[in-house]
């Protein structure tokens, strides 16, 4: 009942700022992905890593600019780069395996969350909230009806290699009716990518899941009750959004 009180909220929360966009859309996902950079960083704390949060939210801000002027991205990786580089320099227990780690984050949470921007206003922006949802909804069903072969047991004891193809062939035929529907067509683009970000959206899951393991926690924070934190409830979105920017912005690939 938690977790699906929770969800509710969030749906009623979210989905008119997905609805209106613009600016509310954009202080949006930066708050978001500062608490998801957040989260990651707690997970990695407990695990003993020492990840300065002051620099990794700040790089985070810097790679939000460059994003939303549409600057060319690595301009902001360059930076973040280099104070981490000043970072290393001044602090003798900073070690590379620190050093790494944000990086990971960098890269993990702004270079996947936010091309969300430039989806705003288009159908594509309800397609990577659709491939999640039914992603997740079909993996459930079929894994429940059909599931007999673990797919990666010591990581996610409850996932089936049936649940995961019935998700994909599941999620792809919504996406292409959604697709069909608002217009967008249904091409081999489409059909290909997809898929894809069905396979990316349980890798995503697959992924916090493994981090969990490693870094000794069960939930990446308490923000939702029921589910944990944001990235407990998101970290297949992160993966779905390149997929489907891609399929945005180069249609005849």
């Amino acid at each position: 009942m938690k977790r699906v009180l929770t969800a509710v909220v969030l749906f009623v929360v979210l989905g008119p700022i997905v609805f209106i966009g613009g600016k509310l859309l954009e202080f949006a996902v930066l708050f978001f992905s500062l608490e998801l950079c957040h989260e990651l960083i707690g997970a990695f704390k407990h695990k003993g890593y020492y990840i300065p949060e002051h620099y990794i939210l700040f790089s985070c801000v810097i790679h939000f600019v460059v994003f939303e002027l549409q600057w060319p991205a690595f301009l902001a990786f360059s930076v973040s780069t280099f104070l981490l580089v000043l970072f290393f320099l001044r602090h003798e227990d900073f070690t590379l395996d620190d050093a790494g780690i944000c990086l990971l984050i960098l890269v993990y949470i702004p270079y996947f969350l936010f091309p969300i921007i430039y989806l705003d206003d288009t159908y594509y922006l309800y397609l990577v909230f659709i491939i999640a949802i039914f992603t997740d909804t079909f993996a459930y069903f079929t894994g429940r009806a059909f599931g007999k072969h673990k797919l990666c047991p010591s990581i996610s004891p409850n996932k089936t290699v049936e649940g995961a193809v019935g998700a994909v062939i599941g999620t792809e035929i919504v996406g292409l009716i959604y697709c069909a529907v608002v217009g967008l067509g249904v091409t081999l683009p489409h059909i290909l990518f997809i898929g894809v970000a069905s396979v990316t959206a349980q890798l995503g899951d697959l992924f916090a899941s493994k981090i969990k393991r490693s870094t000794g926690i069960k939930d990446f924070g308490h923000f939702l009750p029921g589910h944990g934190g944001f990235l407990d409830r998101f970290d297949s979105i992160l993966m779905i959004i390149p997929m489907v920017y891609m399929l945005y912005r180069f249609p005849l690939l």
